[in-house]
């Protein structure tokens, strides 16, 4: 299952990506994240494993993952791994002055039995995934543009 959104957000990419590369921004607007844990954190950011915990409608799912590319300001990808899927998701941004644009990039390989589930309602899961990310970039959205960040800190 493949799912992309994207959002213009009025900012420069450097202030963006201090939301997306940050674990404790990204859990502001990332709101079915509990919880996270750096397990080990490399220098090149690639490699850096983690741990999430996530919460949605009462139910809690352990998520483990990594970082499999980096480019500062402008992409962080993920590979993560749970007991029901496989996802990679990339997050880019590119732009200028005052403008840029944020791309979701998701892939997602269930795991029995969800991939038999999803033969049946696989539209409806695709359908509120892409909710959750659109309302996710959203929020993104009003952190950079109503809150100040020092890029020197």
């Amino acid at each position: 299952m493949e799912i992309k959104a994207e959002i213009e957000i009025s900012k420069n990419p450097e202030e963006i990506f201090l939301w997306i590369n940050n674990p404790a921004k990204a859990m502001l607007w990332q709101k079915n994240v509990k919880s996270g844990e750096i397990i080990k954190e490399t220098a090149e950011r690639i490699g850096t494993t983690f741990k999430e915990e996530l919460e949605e409608d009462g139910e809690c799912l352990v998520m483990y993952g990594e970082i499999i590319d980096f480019i500062p300001n402008k992409l962080i990808s993920f590979h993560i791994k749970s007991k029901i899927h496989n996802v990679y998701v990339d997050y880019s941004v590119i732009g200028g002055i005052n403008k840029s644009t944020v791309t979701v990039n998701s892939k997602i390989k269930w795991k029995f039995p969800m991939n038999l589930i999803c033969l049946v309602i696989g539209q409806k899961i695709k359908s509120k995934i892409f909710k959750q990310i659109k309302s996710e970039l959203k929020e993104l959205k009003i952190l950079c543009e109503t809150i100040q960040i020092d890029l020197n800190n």
